[in-house]
């Protein structure tokens, strides 16, 4: 198959969505299809083995580092070369719409998918609105596309009643690298480690309030894995409430997996996650993990950990409890390492491949 993917972003310094996008294009062409992916201008490392097309754009000005990509004669002439069997857009921003004007002219396949939570948008731009908004544009652009793509079950009834009937609407899950998967680790430091973005949708002021508490009963380390808006005053917040914490900045995902395996836990209490692709990192190394009982986390992480209320009691307790208990620690890293196994990478392209041809030969 011939498979164009949309994306306003492709490279390595951004979410989790955009990771879901180079795993896709790189699963693809392992398993002998010809991709072509149109983005912007911004490109790193991420796009070198690949066949790209880079359009014009505009740097988001309230989201750090993303774009918003414009049409060009280029693509016209790319895409009538390249003769795509399927368009496939990701996230309903301007190369979403690009590519169901594409796949119009063109009368091709168009397949979108979603990864925001209705929230991130309003967390960004329009403060006073509650979702709502990027509900209407996720129903919109769904009903435009010939099947959308959701990463959660949580995340397709969020968008529920916004969505056709006439339009598939299916759930598919992220895949993790086979190089995350290893025998669960007896060599754990007493290390709480998060890894995440650091932007106000991840909650870690509160994150760094459990973890205050924590160090005031349990000698432990605290490790920061990520970049992003916010780390100057999560720096300042933690001198301000006491709190022990090492920032390491942004490490390139080959290195995560020895992170994850030597640390006792992940801890992330984002609460509007739409799958959590680290939760499913950590789980595959065989570490626990300790979420809220919010967004994806009570679908992803399953029996792998460890869920509470959003109260810093709670999560205080059920970390210090994992902590000095080897035989819960242990128990819960077999079971996070099982749980992982649901989200291998074969099957998420595997996945793919499925939709793209019952569209095709249906």
């Amino acid at each position: 198959m011939r498979v164009a993917l949309f994306t306003d972003n492709f490279r390595k310094d951004m979410g989790g969505g955009t990771k879901i996008v180079v795993d896709l294009a790189k699963g693809l062409k392992e398993r002998g299809h010809e991709v072509l992916v149109v983005t912007g201008q911004l490109l790193d490392e991420a796009s070198k083995d690949f066949n790209v097309l880079s359009l014009p754009s505009l740097r988001v000005p309230f989201y750090d580092k993303a774009e918003m990509v414009f049409p060009s004669v280029s693509l016209v002439k790319r895409l009538k070369e390249f003769d795509p069997d399927i368009i496939h857009f990701h996230e309903p921003f301007t190369a979403g719409l690009l590519a169901v004007m594409v796949g119009r002219a063109t009368r091709k396949k168009v397949v979108g998918s979603i990864y925001i939570d209705p929230k991130h948008l309003s967390q960004y731009s329009i403060r006073i609105d509650r979702g709502g908004i990027a509900k209407a544009l996720v129903g919109f652009m769904q009903r435009q596309t010939n099947a959308t793509l959701f990463i959660s079950e949580y995340q397709r009834r969020t968008y529920s009643r916004f969505l056709s009937r006439k339009v598939p609407a299916r759930v598919i899950y992220p895949g993790v690298p086979d190089y995350f998967f290893r025998e669960v680790s007896s060599k754990k430091e007493k290390r709480v480690v998060t890894v995440c973005r650091l932007a106000p949708e991840k909650n870690l002021k509160f994150a760094f309030r459990v973890m205050a508490e924590v160090q005031r009963r349990v000698e432990v380390q605290y490790t920061v894995v990520g970049d992003g808006p916010e780390r100057k005053k999560l720096e300042k917040y933690a001198k301000r409430i006491g709190l022990e914490v090492k920032f390491l900045g942004r490490v390139e995902r080959e290195k995560l997996p020895d992170i994850y395996a030597s640390s006792s836990l992940l801890f992330l209490p984002s609460k509007t996650e739409t799958f959590g692709l680290v939760f499913a990192e950590a789980m595959a190394c065989g570490t626990p993990v300790v979420a809220l009982k919010k967004g994806s986390a009570p679908e992803v992480v399953g029996e792998g950990g460890m869920l509470c209320e959003e109260e810093v009691e709670e999560v205080a307790k059920a970390i210090v409890r994992l902590l000095r208990d080897d035989t819960l620690s242990s128990s819960l890293s077999e079971r996070a390492r099982k749980r992982a196994e649901m989200f291998r990478m074969e099957r998420f392209i595997e996945e793919h491949e499925r939709v793209y041809e019952g569209l095709l030969y249906k």
